[in-house]
């Protein structure tokens, strides 16, 4: 069958020379696959049987390439000692993957067991700087509230101002009421004047104070803000550190988290975390000072201040006592001298009646000398002589 198949081939290739599959015209088995058996008229169909591709065809079946016993031998036996190097070199995979197991495992536990008590170290410093933020901030707190009683003291005394201004003005005003020669710029309104002066520079350096206690407490509130600021991160990173640290291989929330063993832009250097804090703390310690300097300036203000203005107070009074003391004794002495010129304006009265009466009392002799000269006048001749009489009528 196979040379009748033969001769068949034979003639149906006609002038074609015979064609045999050798090892030197077809360098790849899958070769054939691809370009087929040149002469049976028929393509290779691609059939995976026992993961070789064999043609379709019946006869190209045998036409096929095939291999002799002694390379099918030297193929087993390559096959075996590439078998036992590849066991040889698993082998030794397997001891450096154990050895490699050993010491990751090792200088995991140390690294972990360092890392521990690293976490612990920091939640120590964590602790110390909480404890001094603590106790800064309640200095800070405390001193906020006494800063806030002086605050209020100056506002009280710039209010108590205004009574003093008022009562020295409406003195002033009533003063400006008097008439003619009693206006006068005596030593009580100078001392009135000085006074609205007095009280207006005092009410100037008081709202001055007062202005600095307003700064000097808003910058104590914001130093207080962050030493709390700072307090309430150390205490979510103490938390952290905490779960943290009781975090344990076999136990704890652990998770896988991608991503994240990697150094963030934002994280900030151990020694600038130290200075971050100290330096919270030394502004706070620097404005709390400041606070107690400006309540020490608060305190003695208001004490030369009250001083000055009873002073003033006490000078007004005294002008003012001097000057109704005067005012007093010009009265009394114009009393007196309207009652010496009243009585002597009566006596002058009475006198200027008597002068009346005794006018009119001298009517009568009037009369008589008249009538006594009028006879006499008729007097005849020489008998009408200018006697003693006669000058004396």
């Amino acid at each position: 069958w196979y040379n009748s198949t033969r001769i068949n081939l034979f003639k149906m290739m006609g002038d074609t020379a015979a064609f045999t599959v050798t090892k030197e015209n077809v360098e790849d088995d899958r070769a054939l696959l691809k370009t087929g058996v040149i002469g049976t008229g028929s393509e290779v169909e691609k059939q995976p049987i026992l993961d070789h591709y064999i043609p379709a065809h019946p006869v190209d079946r045998y036409t096929f390439k095939k291999w002799n016993t002694d390379d099918w031998a030297r193929h087993n036996e390559n096959k075996f000692f590439q078998s036992e190097r590849d066991r040889d070199a698993a082998a030794n995979t397997r001891e450096e993957a154990k050895q490699l197991m050993n010491s990751t495992q090792t200088r995991t536990n140390a690294t972990q067991n360092e890392v521990t008590e690293r976490l612990g170290e920091r939640l120590q410093n964590i602790n110390l700087w909480k404890f001094e933020l603590e106790k800064t901030t309640r200095d800070m707190t405390a001193e906020i509230e006494v800063l806030v009683v002086e605050k209020r003291r100056l506002e009280y005394a710039i209010q108590a101002t205004e009574g003093p201004l008022h009562i020295a003005r409406d003195c002033l005003a009533n003063r400006q009421r008097r008439i003619d020669y009693d206006l006068v710029q005596d030593a009580a309104e100078k001392e009135l004047l000085k006074e609205i002066e007095l009280i207006s520079q005092v009410q100037d350096t008081l709202s001055r104070t007062l202005q600095q206690t307003k700064d000097q407490l808003e910058a104590c509130k914001e130093a207080k803000h962050r030493l709390e600021m700072d307090w309430s991160d150390k205490y979510s990173a103490q938390h952290l550190d905490s779960r943290s640290v009781n975090l344990k291989n076999n136990r704890g929330n652990i998770q896988r988290k991608s991503g994240k063993a990697l150094y963030n832009v934002t994280e900030s250097l151990p020694g600038d975390w130290q200075t971050f804090t100290d330096n919270n703390i030394r502004l706070a310690e620097q404005e709390r000072e400041a606070s107690i300097r400006l309540r020490g300036v608060i305190g003695s203000t208001l004490s030369n201040t009250s001083q000055d203005l009873r002073e003033q107070a006490d000078r007004v009074q005294q002008s003012l006592t001097d000057r109704v003391a005067e005012t007093e004794e010009a009265t009394r002495k114009l009393e007196t001298n309207l009652k010496k010129t009243v009585d002597e304006i009566a006596q002058v009265e009475t006198m200027i009646r008597n002068l009346k009466d005794a006018i009119w009392e001298k009517d009568a002799p009037n009369k008589v000398a008249q009538t006594r000269l009028t006879n006499r006048h008729q007097r005849p001749n020489i008998e009408l002589c200018r006697d003693e009489p006669a000058h004396r009528l």
